[in-house]
């Protein structure tokens, strides 16, 4: 006796089955992947020719970066007890040995003020 519930899968009940994976980026944001279709349609609107492939954007897009984007980058992402050591850091540098809590002591008293590069 065979059970009802028993299915077989034949190699053509297989492939017919999967879906065919989409190559998605996995760590990119929403707003960049918006970004990057509304780029890749705009691009793919011509009469001939084959389609854009979203990897040659990003490899177009990466030959423009210049150092001063990945200063702008590294400058982004720092927080600001980040700020704060790395004005330590400069003060040291410039006036000798102090620790960070009479750097701060010094910085709220008004004692020290700190040069902002921009």
């Amino acid at each position: 006796m065979e059970d009802s519930k028993t299915v077989v899968k034949t190699a053509k009940d297989k492939t017919s089955s999967t879906v065919k994976r989409k190559n998605v980026l996995k760590k990119i944001d929403l707003e960049s992947a918006k970004l990057l279709a509304a780029l890749k349609d705009r691009a793919n609107k011509k009469t001939y020719g084959r389609k854009i492939k979203d990897s040659e954007i990003i490899a177009k897009a990466l030959s423009l970066v210049e150092s001063n984007h990945i200063q702008d980058l590294q400058e982004s992402t720092l927080s600001e007890k980040d700020r704060l050591h790395i004005a330590h850091e400069d003060y040291i540098k410039l006036n000798g040995k102090i620790s960070l809590d009479q750097f701060i002591g010094r910085l709220l008293k008004g004692e020290i003020r700190i040069q902002n590069e921009a």
